[in-house]
Parts: structure tokens; sequence; C-alpha cells
């Protein structure tokens, strides 16, 4: 059977910095969803603080898979605010965090996006935090039999110091992979990154999809990957790649049922190098 899903309006209670919460509208009928199978994503009022915190709540009887969440126009400070936090939890929440990194004064909303499937047997996440200063940490394998259908990552520490950029399912589907890095000018000693991996037995027909744009000096870049006909999405995931603390992600999320879109920007200022950028869909029947 394809698993195909729907954005639904959600019902969750929210936690944020100085923001209070609006709610998307569905963006299909429900007449097109089989039951149980939804994508929730929830969108906040524009903060003025320095972090914005906020989960999307799975609806009862499922349980969460992957998931994302992107800044929103009109006040996405592109260059200003990064994505640092996107974490599924036992409590069948996805959440997102974002966070300034100068000391610009902008006002931003966000959104967080869930992935929510009824519970697969052998459902579990996985995590694994790494040392101080540790920019590449990966999760423990989701063992013989189960393979990683959602991922997710985080900062702890770093204040405004430290971004996500890569939040990574392998090729084989068993681990996650995430990196956060210092940005240019950074001297703080004092943060880690926490991988984390929702695990199931194997779902039918699971396969990583992947897209990467060319690597340039644009300053914004936009990479998208499709699930293969008759496959929509489980998970999602993203890379960063060269940017090295000069380039922040500013979203990833999903397009109707069976497609990811990532995007990111360079830091206000610039940045000389060349980089690229890759969005991942973890796809199944």
């Amino acid at each position: 059977m394809t698993l195909r899903l729907r954005t639904r309006i959600a019902a969750a209670t929210a936690v944020v910095v100085s923001a209070s919460f609006v709610l998307l509208t569905a963006a299909s009928p429900a007449a097109a969803d089989p039951a149980g199978q939804v994508i929730v994503k929830l969108t906040s009022n524009p903060s003025f603080g320095d972090r914005l915190e906020m989960p999307a709540t799975c609806p009862a009887g499922t349980a969460v898979a992957g998931g994302g969440g992107y800044l929103t126009a009109p006040g996405a400070p592109l260059g200003h605010v990064a994505l640092d936090r996107l974490q599924p939890t036992f409590e069948n929440k996805y959440w997102v965090r974002t966070h300034r990194i100068d000391d610009s004064e902008p006002s931003w909303l966000h959104t967080a996006v869930a992935i929510c499937v009824p519970k697969p047997t052998g459902w579990e996440i996985v995590s694994q935090l790494g040392g101080v200063q540790q920019e590449y940490v990966t999760t423990p394998t989701c063992g013989t039999g189960r393979s990683v259908i959602g991922a997710g990552g985080r900062t702890n520490k770093g204040d405004s110091n430290v971004v996500l950029e890569d939040v990574i399912p392998s090729a084989d589907l068993k681990t996650v992979t995430v990196r956060g890095v210092e940005i240019t000018g950074s001297n703080d000693d004092d943060w880690n990154v926490t991988a984390y991996a929702v695990c199931a037995d194997t779902p039918a027909g699971l396969q990583r999809v992947a897209f990467s744009t060319l690597s340039d000096s644009d300053s914004h870049k936009t990479a998208s990957a499709s699930c293969p006909a008759g496959k929509a999405l489980y998970g999602t995931g993203v890379a960063v790649n060269a940017g090295n603390g000069n380039v922040l992600l500013s979203g990833i999320n999903t397009i109707g049922n069976d497609q990811v879109a990532a995007w990111a920007d360079e830091i206000i200022g610039g940045y000389a190098g060349d980089w690229s950028l890759t969005a991942y869909g973890i796809c199944g029947s």
C-alpha cells in the first residue's frame, strides 16, 4: 500500500520564547487521505527574542516518523537566523528551534513540521550525544531488520555561535550523522550536538533519495528531492556542504506527500568560498 500523507491542522500546545502561534490550514482535502497518516505543520507569530522554539505534535493514533522546520515569510531574516534544533521525541512531537546569530534585531517566525504515521512495529528513537566541540556525531545503528525512517539533530549550548549544518540519514538507512559548527569568528568552547534516528522494522520499499545543488558562491540555494512514483515521505534530511560556519540552514519542508525541499543562506556579510546544499528524503511504499 502506498504511504500517502496530508497536511493537518494541528492542535498542539506550543512552547516559545516571545511568541504565540497560529495554525496552518489544510493543504489538501480530507477525502484524499488514507486514515491515520498526516503531516502536521504549526507556524508561530513573529518573535523579537534571541530564540524561538516549538513542536508540531502528531495526532492520537500516530507516531512521529520524521519532520522539518523552516523560517516563514514574511519576517524571515535570511542570513541572520538559523535552524539549530530538528528533533523527534517519544511524545510524538517534532521540535524546531531557530536563533539569531548576530546583533541584529529582526523579528521572525518559523514553522514546525511533523510527519506522522500509524506506529510501525519496532518504532524507537535512538540518539547520540557528542563530545565538547565534536562537530560530527552519528547515532547507534537501528540494527538487523530495522531501518531509519526519520532523522533529527540539535546543537546544545553555544548560544548564538553554533549552527546546525547536517542531518544526514546514511545511504543504507541504518544511522544518522549530524554536524554542528561554530560560525566564523566564534571562539565558543562549550557546546556539543546530538544526533537522532527514528528506527522501525523496515517498511516495504524503503529507500533514500537525494539531490544536490551545484557548488558555487551563490548566497542562497534551494534543493529538492522527490520520492519515486508510488512512494511517499517518512522522513527528511539535509546537508550544507563546505559551509563551515558561513552558511545558515534556513529550512527543510515537505511538499505534498512525496517531496522534500531544503534551503540555506550565506551569513550576512557574505562568504567567498564555494558551497552546495543537499536535500534527502526517506521514502517508502
